[in-house]
């Protein structure tokens, strides 16, 4: 039975793995989990597997059993986490918390009837550390993952798995399920942090940028949202696999059998083989990303319409001379902050995504056609090459890369060669599909990567059963003022300036407290300089609740932000005092002189957006 002072401790903190133990509670097979004494005194636990009885622990001496386990983590790094796969009775756990006091840890443990019997024998306000984080038992995948991803979104140090060894030779598949979810939430995570690190900057500065833009081209969400029911659209990649298929496209796009999108650089090889698609879309924040323009620009075409996101690189839409349209990103907190449609409703945008293919899906969706044909969407190599003709920035797959390459399957089944981007491309537009209501998605793209949610049929032969009829009309995107209220962009701008003029005080005050932390601390006036630890909170919130630091600087610096404030537990349970103050000091320190730094890097631009908003006005 459960210890009460366990009960309440996870009715308090994991009412969740409570309420899974109580679900077994009644149901435990006393055959299949036993605890026995040992010949020195201590417990022992057996698991009935196969008619035979096997232990978790020692049944002589389970505690130099888990000493020698816990030997073999010699140097645990400061800030390190620790998770604990497998608790049995309990013993490494407590031993390793014993040696290493200070970590933070989680407890994972698969078989909810041992986490039960670890509960039931060993009371947890016990245990050698106080900063257990988290304990979730179970094998159900979505459960995993949402714990892992809680527990690596605020990790900030090294990450030590302590495996408890019988444990995971019993359960060898529980095990490694385990391993290989947390090794793709670990990578995801990784990729995600570099992302953002990359484009953190780009981001907003393109948002700032691109404003004047957004407010005088057309929000094609608000314009035509859910227009295209019973409608075909056929998205456009540059993959290799585009090659065989340009005739196929030509014959569509001259007998208007269906609305042609082209994402990314498959513009390059549609107007290399004298093919204008109905639109061409684009939205990668990098300055690179204008290359993949450069041509259309060169030959002066101004008849292929662009559709933009908002945070896309702004030199792309320098002197882009065919009609523009937008669409509002995730990234654009700009946008969110200042713009609102003219007939109050909800303004609809994209998600980011790691590719234009994944957003452009989105945005085929949001308006609403039923069916949405892929093509050049090849997701993995195919001779050495990664891109259709046409491109002549391409550059061919390096040995280097095929070495590193990972295999997927294929549309016909057998194994293609792919990279771990091209396999985070795949699995976000599956995620899409498999969200999509009464909208087909068909895969043409031959010899290309299996896009689960698809349907795999050639182009000739979707030409032959399924486009039927002209259905592309003529100027299908009538170029119009845009749609967003007057009223609200002014008084958010007004806001706007007035929450500015506040930033310089509250950076002021922040200072302050901080060189007072400093003298406190050196002084080792330690009571004083915990009184500015919770003037420090008050200041930091008022970082927060600040709407220039919320639209443009906070944004700008999502990984140091989340950094400073997935550490704030961490600075406050330091225990030497002297220590304390100096890593506070630091680390609040290190983050408002990047802010600092942005907020005067931004300026020019955030007055270039004044003035845009201001011919906003005279032009309505």
């Amino acid at each position: 039975m459960l210890l009460v002072d366990n009960i309440v401790i996870l009715k308090e903190l994991f009412p969740t793995t409570l309420s899974k133990l109580k679900e077994i509670e009644n149901n435990i097979d006393e055959e299949y989990i036993k605890i026995e004494d040992t010949k020195n005194g201590h417990k022992t636990l057996s698991i009935k597997k196969e008619n035979k009885s096997i232990y978790l622990h020692s049944k002589y001496n389970p505690i130099r059993e888990a000493e020698a386990i816990i030997e073999e983590y010699k140097v645990i790094q400061p800030n390190s986490s620790v998770i604990f796969y497998g608790t049995g009775l309990g013993y490494h756990i407590d031993i390793f918390l014993e040696k290493y006091t200070d970590v933070s840890y989680y407890i994972y443990e698969p078989v909810p009837e041992i986490l039960y019997a670890y509960l039931s024998n060993k009371d947890i306000k016990d245990l050698p550390s106080k900063k257990l984080k988290g304990m979730v038992t179970g094998t159900d995948k979505e459960n995993i993952y949402n714990f892992l991803n809680k527990y690596l979104s605020k990790s900030t140090g090294k990450t030590v798995m302590v495996v408890l060894p019988q444990h995971k030779n019993l359960f060898e598949e529980d095990y490694k399920n385990f391993l290989s979810i947390y090794r793709e939430v670990a990578k995801n995570k990784k990729s995600g942090i570099l992302t953002e690190h990359a484009f953190q900057k780009r981001w907003i500065l393109n948002s700032m940028k691109n404003f004047n833009e957004v407010l005088f081209t057309p929000n094609i969400l608000i314009e035509k949202r859910g227009q295209f029911k019973g409608k075909t659209a056929l998205l456009v990649a540059a993959g290799p696999s585009l090659n065989e298929e340009i005739e196929n496209i030509r014959y569509i796009k001259e007998n208007k059998l269906a609305y042609i999108f082209s994402v990314g650089s498959a513009i390059n090889t549609l107007i290399h083989n004298k093919i204008y698609p109905d639109a061409a879309c684009t939205y990668d924040p990098t300055e690179r990303n204008q290359i993949v323009f450069e041509k259309v620009k060169e030959m002066g075409i101004a008849n292929i319409p662009m559709i933009f996101g908002s945070s896309v690189g702004y030199e792309t839409l320098e002197n882009y001379k065919g009609d523009k349209y937008h669409m509002l990103t995730s990234q654009d907190t700009i946008a969110a902050y200042y713009l609102k449609a003219e007939e109050n409703t909800s303004i609809d945008f994209v998600f980011d995504a790691p590719s234009i293919a994944v957003v452009t899906l989105q945005l085929l969706y949001k308006l609403g056609f039923s069916t949405i044909i892929l093509a050049g969407q090849n997701l993995a190599y195919r001779d050495k090459k990664r891109h259709s003709e046409g491109i002549d920035y391409s550059t061919d797959v390096t040995e280097e890369e095929i070495k590193k390459g990972i295999w997927t399957k294929d549309v016909y089944g057998n194994e293609v060669l792919t990279d771990e981007g091209f396999n985070r491309m795949r699995q976000q537009m599956e995620l899409y599909i498999g969200s999509f209501e009464n909208t087909k998605v068909i895969n043409s793209t031959k010899g290309g990567a299996h896009i689960e949610g698809t349907t795999f049929i050639e182009l000739e032969e979707i030409i032959r059963e399924y486009l039927k009829e002209s259905i592309v009309e003529e100027n299908w995107l009538v170029f119009q003022k845009n749609s967003y209220s007057e009223d609200h962009l002014l008084s958010q701008s007004k806001k706007m300036d007035r929450e500015y003029q506040e930033t310089s005080k509250i950076i002021k005050e922040y200072y302050r407290i901080l060189e007072s932390i400093d003298t406190f601390t050196k002084n080792r006036n330690f009571n004083q300089a915990e009184k500015m630890y919770v003037k420090l909170d008050r200041v930091l919130s008022k970082v927060e609740k600040n709407k220039f630091f919320q639209t443009f600087i906070l944004p700008m610096n999502r990984v140091s932000y989340k950094t400073l404030a997935d550490s704030i537990d961490g600075l406050n349970e330091e225990k030497d005092k002297a220590l304390k103050g100096e890593r506070i000091s630091n680390s609040f320190r290190q983050f408002m002189d990047k802010c600092k730094e942005d907020i005067e890097t931004i300026y020019d631009v955030y007055t270039e957006m004044k003035k845009a908003i201001d011919s906003f006005k005279l032009d309505s």
